[in-house]
Order: structure tokens, then C-alpha cells, then sequence
């Protein structure tokens, strides 16, 4: 069991002696291959220098006398580059466990050439760690029955504690909980008045939690208490999408006084004391201590464009003991995606040309695991594990200063000056290679990670490797800039595991267009100034648990996702250009389209959908999008498929698509949930329509873990009050009933009252209101629902100006709306209460068609009632009467108002049965009270 920890730094005391060796009992991932003599180009042997902790640096760096440190030996190659003629240079390092004081840095004088690189490797079979922690010797003392203490020395800067090799729990509030994903472990009032008063100092607390809208982390330092006793918070800015704390997943460490169970841990700097609750059955006598101090372990940096560091690498070295970033380095916006982020790692490359790293494992480090920074070209990371990383493991990021007018969520532009193609400078990485890794648990600490994270980049090929476990997505393209990616080959499974609105395979395309004030048309010209080029998703296996494998969120354009086996989850378009879903297969989830374009350039053909609902439409105005969507084949083993009818068709979609089984080989994904083969049979209806088999194999780095089984669940269509659409001044209005709609909308939380269609011939969209608009609030009243929107609709007078606040393209605006004067028709949804047992809410397929929208309120229960409160000086009461039906006890402002009969031979729909006029101007009730019968049934009103 891994555990998790945690501490603030600011740079740690010197170690004694620069890459001291210890020998003794450390962890490794593989080996180097063994160098072999190969000729260089002017027709040299390979030199090879060894280093050893039992060497001396004033030995000649043979095997037999081998260098103590690698510093000195890379002294010793710089001197072979140098040579007129240069050989390729091993620098091979034997066993142990290598204390960095300082990060081991790398600049241009460390390159080699194409014909003789410059190469350090662990030795062929032994295992060699380079650690930017030290050793502890504690001596033990009893601090009380359960907790140790040890005099360490005052002044150390470390944040993690590792004992016999795995990390140990930094003193937290919560405690950890392996059982829980989100933050191991998370409360409410972790940070509370009540909570903080125990706290001797408070100062050395650290809050981690969610952002509160789940779109990743947000992380703290507390530097003292308010004047209400909660905790005054300082932010580290690990967010691009603002500050705000999630109310209920949060946490805090670092606090002595939550020192309280087995694995955890604090430092008092100060005193120097380490306060120890071992776990147990933990033998400190005999265990193996060690901090995490070092920010960086590598640091490979070259001057620039023309003075990168190149044709340099590392292969099979275990990296370790690295300090969290968290709390520890400045935190940068990427662009407009969610991300920022601390520009550090173990292994940091900058300005790089040709450098790889091969074959090793990343060990627990605190932050980020590799870092490609600014301009790179044709670097290599492969054969890696990524493991229990506190940030993301490969992080490829771009300078701002290559993008041309580039926009943050703090400072967005609406308008373009500049429309040359393509980045400004030549400070980003291309070319890159991420291949055959293994990739998991990352995301320890920080909660906006993956583990690979594209930004401002070209042409970064991620290719096989096994990526799994994260609190985010497993592979994200942060921005648009510059396309040309190539996903492909890789096994993903089991991301988003604390966060949300999200896919294992992410993107925004937050680019130049995005933002515009423009019409489609217009930002359609622009989509591929910063995706230039076709970002490729292809033959990944990829599983998720919730709506979607593949995100392509806000603006995402230029993507062609192709021979993608994707489980338990689809596909998510939104607004974006010249996107081709062609060839996948999805089992138990299908294609979302959101928010989409005028002539989006999309096209989604030659799929197999094994699920009954294809196809989930927000905001996609399919007529107005003009997407080619045709040759799909569906199957739900035997039962109904939704969404594919003839208006659907009438519209020019999937006018050859077929619903039929696809003939797997083997048995079928409905008996068989761990099934991953989906080989078609030869005769399988699918090839007809087009779809091309595709390999069930060479998904993710070989003998890695496969994915967990589908999640099928009953996806009968269900249609729900929450999701049912009532009328407003001509538009229709719903609840927030969905993730797919919070994520639609960009909103943090469910509360509003969206809408979902404005018709252009609507009095709302005369009034200024439009499609996927979400009322906030009304008239200074938080809207969470549709009752806390009519409650004071429903009062405001005829004619009267109601303000409104609106969320609209992620941002609030002000709205007054002017209710008609001549009154208006009112739901059974709207802002009725309804008392009694027996009630039940009916739409079209459950009895309530013929409604005025097509649904009703019904109870079976005598002396039930309904409830309305309006402002206006008449009233009717329009409902349905039938053979059923019998008699109602009307009351108005509390006042008998006579009782009448609802009871008729034949069953007719929208029957005015009761009309009240002559009212004082102002606010008024009107009640039903069921007399006799078997249904009192409830429609709409007119208020007048």
C-alpha cells in the first residue's frame, strides 16, 4: 500500500559531499542494455568511464578504477566531445544509491553528435538510484503510547518520508483512507473555526482540495486565522479556472495536532524533532528512513534554438526522493485550457535536441516525473515506469512567447489582430516521442495532472504505452497549438478517478477563435491558425466510468479519431471544427455532440455502437451544423435504439446506417463484461457499411494491466421531471439534471434554470434571452431549481421588469425580461405545489400526452390538493376530464370558490373547467382539493 504525504519547502541545507554513493538496498525499473563497441564517425571505439560508490574521482574512470561520482565522470566526457574527432561516450554507473546535494546539470558542452552520442546508463543488471533525499539514522524515543520522536536536526526542508521504501502520511485531517479515491480521504469542515482551534500553530497547515467546479485541485497554505477563527488561505495558483475550494473535498496536513494515525508523520522544523506514529508491525530498529528534499534531480538545459543540448540520453536509472512542487514553485497558465502549472521536474529538459530517457523507473517523486520545456526537437522518453508520481509523468509544455495573441481565463481577447498561422517563435517542443511506457497512479498530490500533458506543442507522438489510475485525465492536450499529435497504440483505463467533466483522452482548443465575438462562419476561417495541423486519436483501447473516453472539449478542432476500441464510454464533441469519428468501436457509450457549430466540418461514420442510445444531443442544432453522420451500425442485443428515426433521418443523418447485431467473434460484451476481443466475424454486417476491422492487439506496453470490466447498466430510455423541458415565454426551460449539462453550460454546480432551445421566433428571444442560457438568479434570488425560479416569477406582476442574472458563454450577464401584460400560460411545473401521497408527474409516454406540454400531474388519493400562487386579477384552471375524473373543492386566497366536476363520457385534453375574474390587482392562490373520483389530473393555467 502506498501511502500520502506532504510539507512545505524552501530550498533544502547542503549535503555533505556532491553525489555521494551509499551502497545498499534500493529500487530500480530494468536495466541499461550493455554498451557495446560501436565505430564513430571517424572510426573510433566507444568510450566508456564507470562510476561506482566505492571509486575515487581521481581514478581514471576504467572498470577497474572507476570515478566515485558521476559529476566527475561527466567532466571526463565533456573532455571526449571536445576531441576534433569525437567518440560516442558511455558513462556507465554501477549499484548504489546516489544523494544528490544539488541537481546534477547537463548543458550543451554535454552533447554529443548523431555518430557519437553521449549516453549514461545504469550498469547492465544492477540497480542504480539517484536521490534527492538522504538517509535518516534516527535515534527513537517514546513521545507517547503510539507516537515516536526523534531529534533529526532544526532547519531540514523536506516533505516527504519514506520508510523501507514507501511513502508515509504527512499528519492530515482526514485521515488517509486508501478506500477513498478523492484525496484519500475528505471532510467538510476540515478547515473550520472549530477544527483550526485545536491547531497550536497554524501556519504550518496546508489545505489540498478540489476546485469547485471538480476541474481539478486547488491547494493552500494557511498563514494564520481570521477574526471568525477560520483559517486566513493563501493560494498557490494550481488552477487555471480561478481559486474557488470545493465545499465539501478538502483536506489539511501538516498539523501536529492531527498526528493520530498508524503511517503519519511531522517535522517541527524548528525544533528539529520528527514526530512518527509508525504503522504496524514496523520495526524502526531496522527500518530504512529517507526524505524527500530536491526539487530536481536532472537538469538538462541548453541555451536556446541555436545552443540546445543535444544527442545526449540516460537509460535505466531509478529516480527518487523528490520534493512536491506543490507548495514549492511558482504555478503558470497554460493558455486557455484548465492546467497550470510548476515548470519543474525530476528530470527537467529545456532547449534540448535528440536527448532520451530509456528504461528507468520514476519512484514516487513529488512533482512532476519528466518535464520537456520550451524548445525541444525529436526528444525521446520510452521504456519508462511512471510510478505514484505526485503531479503528472511526462509533462510537454511549451513558452508563451511562442503563441501568437494568446489568452488566459484572466485575460481573454474577443478580437484578432494577428492571423499569420502557426506559433510566433521557435520556443516549443516538436517531435517528440512517448513510447511504450508504463504510466499510473500519478496525481498523488497535485489534482490537475495526467500522464501525459501536451501544451503549446507539435507533432508529439504518444505511442503505446500503458496509462492508468490519475485524478485527471491520462493524456491531455492542453490547447490547440499546433495540432499534428498522434495518440495511437496505448491501453487507458481508470482516469478522472477524483475530478470531473472530463475524459481519459482530453483536449481543449481554446485558441485564437474561440473567444471571438463572431459569427461561426467567421470562426470557422480562423480554426486552423493554431491547430494547423490534424491531431490523430488511433487503435487506442480506452475505458472509462463515466460519459466519455474521448473529451474533445470547448473548440477542440482538427482531429481525426479512428480504429479506437472505446468502453464504457463515447465520444464528446463540442464546439469545434473539422472532426472525423470513423471506424470505432463503442460498447456502452456512444457520440455526444455539444454545443456545436453552424457547418461544423464533422463527420461520425462507419462506427459500431454497441448501446441502446447512440447518440446525446445538447445544443446541436443538427440542420444547422450540416455534419455528415452515415454508415453507423447499431446493436442493443435486441432492444430499442433511441435517437436514429425518421425526422433524424429526414435530416440527411444515417440514411444507410443499420441497426443489427455485429457479429463479434466469441461471446457477447451483454454476458460477458471482461470481454476485450471485438474481432468481427467475416460475414459481420459492419464490413458492408464500410468499417474496417482493426488489430485486438498491441494496445499499451507489454505484460502492463488491462482494463476492468464494462459497467452495463440498464439503459432503458427514462425520461425524468429534472430533464423534462416546461415552457417559458416561448422557449423551453429544464433543470440542470446532467453532467453532460453542467459540462454544456461550463458550470461549476447544477443549480439554474437552463435553456435548452430559445426559439428565434420566441418572446424570450425577443427579450434577449438564446439558447443554452442558465437563469441564475431572479431578481436577486439564487435560482437552484425550477421552484425557486417560479416561487418568484409566479409573483412578480403582469407587465413588471424582472432582472435576471444569466450564465452565457461561461460568464454571468444581467437580463430584465418584461413578463406580457395581457398574462400568460402556466405548467403544471411551474411552480405548483402538489400535497398529498398519491401524486405523480405523467409526460407523453406515461399518460400525459395531450397536455399542453405534453404532460400532466395526476393522484389517485382523495383529500391530495395542488397549490398555485400568482399575481394577476383572473384566473383559469385548464385540465383534462374524462369517465374517471370526478369532482375538485376549489378555494381562492383561502376562500370557498365553488366545486366542479371534472367527469365527462369521453377522455378530452386542455378542458378549461374553472374560471375566476374580477381579482384585486396583486398575489393570489389558488387551491384544488380531490372530492370524489379515481384521478385528479393538473395541466396548466392561464393567469390573466
Amino acid at each position: 500500500m502506498r501511502t500520502v504525504p506532504g510539507f512545505r519547502k524552501s530550498r533544502r541545507s547542503p549535503l555533505p559531499g556532491l553525489l555521494a554513493a551509499v551502497v545498499g538496498v534500493t529500487l530500480g525499473f530494468g536495466a541499461a542494455t550493455a554498451p557495446t563497441a560501436s565505430a564513430a564517425a571517424g572510426g573510433g571505439k566507444t568510450v566508456t568511464l564507470h562510476v561506482a560508490p566505492t571509486g575515487n574521482d581521481r581514478a581514471n574512470g576504467s572498470a577497474a578504477r572507476p570515478f566515485r561520482t558521476v559529476e566527475r565522470a561527466q567532466e571526463a566526457a565533456r573532455k571526449e566531445v571536445r576531441k576534433h574527432r569525437p567518440r560516442p561516450v558511455d558513462v556507465m554507473v554501477h549499484a548504489g544509491t546516489y544523494r544528490l546535494d544539488h541537481t546534477l546539470t547537463f548543458g550543451p558542452e554535454d552533447s554529443g553528435t548523431d555518430g557519437a552520442p553521449v549516453r549514461y546508463l545504469a550498469a547492465p543488471g544492477e540497480r542504480v538510484v539517484i536521490s534527492g533525499g538522504r538517509s535518516l539514522r534516527p535515534e527513537w524515543n517514546s513521545y507517547n503510547d503510539t507516537v515516536k520522536v526523534a531529534d533529526i536536526g532544526a532547519g531540514l526542508d523536506f516533505d516527504g518520508l519514506f520508510l523501507d521504501g514507501e511513502r508515509q502520511v504527512l499528519a492530515r485531517y482526514p485521515d488517509y483512507d486508501p478506500k477513498t479515491a478523492i484525496l484519500g480521504g475528505y471532510a467538510a469542515d476540515a478547515i473550520s473555526a472549530q477544527r483550526a482551534a485545536r491547531w497550536k500553530n497554524p501556519t504550518t497547515a496546508l489545505v489540498r482540495g478540489l476546485h469547485q467546479g471538480e476541474w481539478g485541485g486547488n491547494s493552500y497554505r494557511v498563514t494564520g486565522l481570521k477574526a471568525d477563527g477560520t483559517p486566513q488561505l493563501d493560494w498557490v495558483g494550481d488552477n487555471n479556472r480561478g481559486s474557488g475550494l470545493h465545499t465539501t473535498y478538502r483536506m489539511v496536513e501538516n498539523v501536529f495536532e492531527e498526528l493520530d494515525a498508524p503511517g503519519e508523520w511531522f517535522y517541527d522544523k524548528a525544533a528539529g524533532k520528527l514526530y512518527f506514529f509508525p504503522p504496524k508491525d514496523a520495526d524502526l530498529a531496522s527500518a530504512h528512513i529517507e526524505t524527500a528534499e530536491l526539487d530536481e534531480l536532472v537538469r538538462v538545459q541548453g541555451g536556446g534554438p541555436d545552443d540546445a543540448v543535444h544527442d545526449l540520453s540516460f537509460s535505466g536509472f531509478t529516480f527518487a526522493r523528490t520534493h512536491r512542487t506543490l507548495f514549492d514553485q511558482p504555478y503558470e497558465k497554460l493558455q486557455l485550457g484548465d492546467w497550470a502549472i510548476a515548470r519543474a521536474a525530476a528530470v527537467h529538459l529545456k532547449n534540448t535536441e535528440n536527448v532520451a530517457v530509456r528504461d528507468s523507473l520514476f519512484d514516487q517523486v513529488g512533482g512532476n516525473a519528466l518535464f520537456v520545456d520550451g524548445y525541444n526537437r525529436e526528444d525521446t522518453v520510452s521504456g519508462n515506469e511512471f510510478s505514484h508520481s505526485g503531479a503528472s509523468d511526462v509533462a510537454v509544455v511549451g513558452n508563451r512567447d511562442a503563441v501568437r495573441e494568446p489568452s488566459t481565463w484572466d485575460s481573454m481577447r474577443k478580437t484578432i489582430t494577428d492571423t499569420t498561422p502557426g506559433p510566433r517563435s521557435d520556443n516549443y517542443p516538436r517531435d517528440i516521442r512517448i513510447s511504450d511506457n508504463y504510466m499510473h497512479d500519478n496525481g498523488q498530490f497535485e489534482k490537475q495532472t495526467s500522464g501525459v500533458q501536451i501544451s503549446m506543442s507539435r507533432r508529439v507522438t504518444v505511442d503505446g504505452n500503458t496509462i492508468h489510475d490519475g485524478p485527471r485525465a491520462c493524456v491531455d492536450i492542453n490547447d490547440g497549438t499546433w495540432g499534428g499529435h498522434v495518440i495511437e497504440n496505448n491501453d487507458i483505463f481508470n482516469c478522472v478517478k477524483e475530478t470531473s467533466d472530463h475524459g481519459p483522452i482530453n483536449s481543449w482548443g481554446r485558441d485564437r477563435f474561440w473567444p471571438l465575438t463572431a459569427d461561426d462562419a467567421t470562426k470557422k476561417s480562423y480554426a486552423k491558425l493554431d491547430a494547423m495541423d490534424t491531431t490523430v486519436i488511433r487503435h487506442n483501447r480506452i475505458r472509462h466510468s463515466s460519459h466519455w473516453d474521448i473529451d474533445l472539449d470547448d473548440g477542440s478542432s482538427n482531429y481525426l479519431i479512428e480504429d479506437n476500441l472505446l468502453l464504457n464510454g463515447g465520444v464528446k464533441l463540442r464546439e469545434g471544427f473539422h472532426r472525423t469519428v470513423r471506424n470505432n468501436i463503442f460498447v456502452n457509450g456512444g457520440a455526444h455532440f455539444h454545443v456545436w457549430y453552424a457547418d461544423s466540418g464533422d463527420t461520425v461514420e462507419k462506427n459500431i455502437f454497441v448501446t441502446g442510445t447512440p447518440y446525446s444531443l445538447i445544443q446541436a442544432d443538427m440542420a444547422k451544423s450540416e455534419p455528415t453522420v452515415d454508415n453507423n451500425l447499431f446493436w442493443n442485443n435486441g432492444r430499442p435504439v433511441t435517437g436514429v428515426t425518421d425526422a433524424w433521418r429526414a435530416l440527411g443523418l444515417d440514411t444507410h446506417s443499420v441497426t443489427a447485431d455485429p457479429e463479434f467473434t466469441g461471446a457477447s460484451p451483454f454476458t460477458d463484461p471482461k470481454k476485450l476481443d471485438y474481432t468481427l466475424q467475416a460475414d459481420s454486417p459492419a464490413r458492408a457499411l464500410g468499417f474496417r476491422p482493426f488489430a485486438m492487439d498491441g494496445f499499451g506496453k507489454a505484460g502492463s494491466p488491462t482494463p476492468p470490466p464494462l459497467e452495463w447498466v440498464d439503459d432503458t430510455p427514462t425520461d425524468t421531471l429534472d430533464a423534462f423541458q416546461e415552457p417559458l415565454l416561448g422557449a423551453s426551460a429544464t433543470r440542470i439534471y446532467s453532467d453532460a449539462v453542467k459540462s454544456a453550460t461550463g458550470l461549476t454546480d447544477y443549480d439554474g434554470l437552463h435553456l435548452p432551445t430559445v426559439p428565434t421566433t420566441s418572446e424570450a428571444y425577443r427579450q434577449g434571452l438564446r439558447t443554452n442560457d442558465v437563469i441564475r438568479e431572479i431578481d436577486g434570488k439564487k435560482v437552484t431549481g425550477r421552484d425557486s425560479f417560479w416561487s418568484v416569477y409566479n409573483r412578480s406582476a403582469p407587465g413588471a421588469d424582472v432582472p435576471l442574472t444569466i450564465w452565457r458563454s461561461q460568464a454571468s450577464t444581467q437580463l430584465t425580461v418584461h413578463k406580457p401584460e395581457s398574462g400568460e400560460q402556466i405548467n403544471n411545473t411551474s411552480g405548483v405545489v402538489y400535497a398529498g401521497s398519491g401524486w405523480d408527474w405523467k409526460n407523453a409516454s406515461r399518460g400525459g400526452a395531450g397536455g399542453w406540454a405534453d404532460d400532466v400531474h395526476a393522484t389517485q388519493n382523495k383529500g391530495d390538493s395542488f397549490e398555485l400562487t400568482f399575481n394577476g386579477t383572473a384566473i383559469d384552471v385548464i385540465t383534462q376530464i374524462n369517465s374517471d375524473e370526478g369532482q375538485v373543492d376549489l378555494y381562492v386566497d383561502g376562500q370557498p370558490a365553488g366545486t366542479i366536476d371534472n367527469s365527462s363520457p369521453t377522455r378530452q385534453h386542455q378542458q378549461t373547467v374553472f374560471s375566476k375574474s374580477g381579482l384585486t390587482p396583486g398575489e393570489h392562490t389558488i387551491k384544488g382539493v380531490m372530492r370524489t373520483g379515481s384521478y385528479l389530473i393538473v395541466d396548466s393555467f392561464k393567469v390573466r
